[in-house]
């Protein structure tokens, strides 16, 4: 507290302890368990050593107070106004803690840190000062070299915190030099621009290696020691908390911890808890437990009814679509009595009261039984239908912030829903509705369908409410909210819809696509159309003729999955075949695109596909396995914007571009030497695997470049010769490019 101290005992309960020997009526700035069974408390008048109910106290020269503290088994530092460094030490003979030696920075201290006692080691060697002139110093605590001066780095910002941590993992120190199986000291500063920099620290000169910096959040940087999973760590606070560790590649990285905002952290251990973090967060005290932390995401499971077709978001909620094919709705399932729980009939009131009476002792008992046996549960799948073109589908309603369901609209008979977005109608008042396209009775060899509709909700108090439904001639694979109307791909037919009080209202068409469109998306006056077997299409619209016409297509048919807007004028898609294409309009391509002299035929273009401006292909790329959504965003406050996709086997994949030339011939060079030196499992090389198709161009295989922290040492210092680059360099760069995502 900020004019009190409050001492507790945490066990099965958490009370306060009156005769701890604390002074209670002052902040404390600093505090540890000392070797000696005693504990040491750092106020602003003094030091005090507590050992055996007794107390002795260090006062403060004069008027001085103390501004910061660190402190650990053995050894405290404290830092005066303007600028004064006071090292105490605890004499193993005497057990007393006793002033060792004073020194003047220069500069008024911000932070700093005594660093913990490596292992084997009576004491700590080095000691972090953060000074205001924005400056870390890098101190010996050797005792013929006490307080003396040993690297000093500038900082771009006030440092906030520093912590000098122990990590054990393979890394550099900076001069080419590989530490393997030991461990290194690293130190981490947190500045009030919220960003963080680690970088390693010399074990013999103190030297401080090329630092690395991180943005991590708006709130200065709170920086202390950690442990998880028996490993040492550093946790950061800013505007959520951070975890940086190494993996067991020996990789570090900086990962968010899913969690609220926290103000103070500190490493605590119990018997029920022997890795834990202690923390406050406004006016409450917490005790966390980290839980997966070599996870980059923390994901949360919603359980479906079918399988997810596509998802929007909805006025701030997640609208999802789900179907199956050769499938049974929730209706006609009950209807035969099947039950997907597994749990059997349930018994009727009254029956069995004697032995439910007997069995009430036995309850507790069968407890753990029945949670393991939920926990192990099998999803039993539904009744096979006799008939071909049977779905069972529904549109839910999640809740992100706490993935619950909030509704769900079951389909009727053999109705599945395909597609979905929200749309916003300039005739509504731009309140949000959702559109799902949907079709009955639809089967695939042959390809035929009953009927097909595209449904328009609306989203009341998480609620959907159906406004109308409007029947269309084939089925809607894509739909794309348009300058306040809504396009949708029917069939080989682009149309645009406005809002109508019975039914969606046809404003213009497009007709004669290839085969049929399978993704959209808008921009301003254009539209993106990703064609089922013949990639992509540039559509643009002329509101004063009420028309859409084709401005460019893509020469080489491919077999479109998914797509997402980079720019007006680039588009990333996706085929069925693992590829991913970057694709550009040519400039100049929609300088007389449209028809003013009517020479071009209204509705039927298919026959004019040569006379379009083709787009060109920026990059190229393998991924071997089926794309099945793709997104730009950044994942991270302050990362780079990049192309993340997901793929039908579960993995999440990115795409960052590069932002100087120098990073572009560095990977280019490290992946042209990786491609000799790295061992081929499968005997294919790296290269011609990734132009499987098509050559790969102006991309840079991430996996490849990633794999150079697995290689031995003897392996990574001849590709750094190559490279005329050290090997910490190497690491140093590859590390950045992560941080700059994750």
């Amino acid at each position: 507290f900020a004019d009190a101290t409050l001492v507790l005992s945490i066990g099965e309960t958490v009370e306060e302890v009156d005769d701890s020997g604390f002074l209670t009526d002052v902040p404390t700035l600093a505090c540890s368990a000392l070797s000696d069974g005693g504990f040491c408390q750092v106020h602003p008048s003094g030091v005090r050593h507590i050992k055996g109910g007794q107390a002795k106290e260090w006062q403060c020269p004069g008027l001085k107070r103390i501004e910061v503290a660190s402190a650990n088994a053995s050894q405290v530092l404290i830092a005066l106004a303007g600028g004064e460094v006071v090292y105490f030490e605890l004499d193993s003979m005497s057990g007393t803690l006793t002033e060792a030696s004073t020194k003047e920075m220069g500069a008024e201290v911000a932070c700093l840190d005594v660093g913990a006692i490596p292992r084997g080691r009576a004491r700590s060697f080095f000691a972090a000062v953060g000074c205001r002139d924005q400056t870390c110093r890098v101190v010996s605590l050797s005792p013929d070299q006490l307080l003396s001066p040993r690297s000093s780095t500038a900082l771009r910002a006030r440092p906030h915190s520093a912590c000098l941590q122990q990590m054990s993992a393979e890394s550099d120190d900076g001069g080419g030099e590989l530490n393997s199986g030991k461990d290194d000291t690293f130190l981490t500063i947190g500045l009030d621009d919220g960003s963080a920099i680690r970088a390693l620290v010399d074990p013999v000169t103190g030297a401080v290696g090329a630092p690395t910096r991180r943005f991590l959040g708006a709130r200065a940087v709170g920086a202390m020691r950690a442990t998880v999973n028996g490993q040492s760590c550093t946790l950061l606070l800013s505007s959520r908390p951070w975890i940086s560790k190494s993996d067991s590649t020996g990789k570090y990285g900086t990962l968010p911890l899913s969690y609220a905002p926290l103000d103070h952290a500190c490493q605590f251990s119990s018997e029920a808890v022997p890795e834990a973090i202690v923390a406050t967060a406004g006016t409450t005290l917490r005790i966390l437990a980290v839980e997966k932390a070599d996870e980059a995401f923390n994901q949360t499971n919603v359980d479906l009814r079918y399988t997810p077709r596509q998802m929007c978001l909805l006025g701030g909620q997640l609208a999802v679509c789900e179907a199956d094919h050769n499938d049974i709705g929730e209706e006609g399932k009950r209807a035969v009595g099947f039950d997907a729980s597994g749990s059997g009939k349930e018994k009727k009131d009254g029956e069995d009261m004697d032995m439910d009476m007997d069995m009430d002792d036995e309850k507790d008992e069968d407890e753990d039984e029945d949670e393991d046996k939920a926990a192990k549960a099998t999803i039993i799948r539904g009744p096979f239908p006799d008939t071909d073109g049977r779905w069972g589908s529904c549109v839910r309603i999640i809740n992100p912030a706490d993935a619950s369901t909030l509704d769900i609209v079951e389909l009727g008979k053999d109705e599945a829903a395909l597609c979905c977005c929200s749309v916003q109608f300039h005739s509504r008042g731009g309140e949000a509705l959702l559109a799902v396209g949907t079709a009955t009775g639809l089967c695939f060899h042959p390809l035929k369908h009953k009927e097909a509709h595209i449904a328009l909700y609306r989203l009341v108090h998480g609620r959907m409410q159906l406004l109308h439904k409007t029947p269309v001639e084939a089925p809607v694979l894509a739909l794309a909210h348009f300058q306040g109307k809504l396009l949708c791909g029917i069939g080989k037919t682009l149309r645009l819809y406005e809002m109508g009080k019975k039914q969606l209202l046809r404003k213009t068409e497009l007709r004669g696509m290839p085969t049929r469109i399978r993704s959209l998306k808008a921009a301003g006056d254009r539209a993106y159309a990703g064609d089922m077997k013949n990639s992509m299409y540039f559509v643009r619209y002329e509101a004063a003729q009420n028309r859409l016409f084709i401005v460019a297509n893509d020469l080489t048919p491919r077999y479109i999955t998914c797509q997402e807007l980079l720019d007006l004028n680039t588009v990333a898609a996706a085929d069925k075949f693992g590829n991913i294409v970057i694709l550009r309009l040519p400039k100049g391509a929609d300088v007389g695109a449209a028809d003013t002299n009517g020479d071009r035929s209204l509705w039927n273009l298919s026959t004019l596909n040569d006379s379009y401006k083709k787009l060109e292909v920026l990059c190229h790329y393998f991924v071997g396995e089926i794309v099945t959504g793709m997104t730009r965003a950044s994942l991270v406050a302050g990362g780079s914007e990049a192309i993340i996709y997901v793929t039908s086997t579960g993995r999440i994949g990115t795409f960052l571009p590069f932002t100087t030339r120098d990073d572009v011939e560095f990977y280019q060079d490290l992946e042209s030497n990786l491609r000799t030196d790295m061992p081929r499992p499968t005997g294919v090389e790296p290269q011609n695997y990734r132009s499987y198709y098509a050559p790969v161009k102006h991309v840079v295989d991430g996996d490849l470049c990633d794999s150079f922290a697995s290689l031995s040492y003897e392996r990574q210092k001849k590709i750094a010769d190559r490279l005329d680059r050290t090997v910490g360099e190497i690491m140093k760069k590859l590390e950045d490019t992560r941080n700059s995502l994750l």
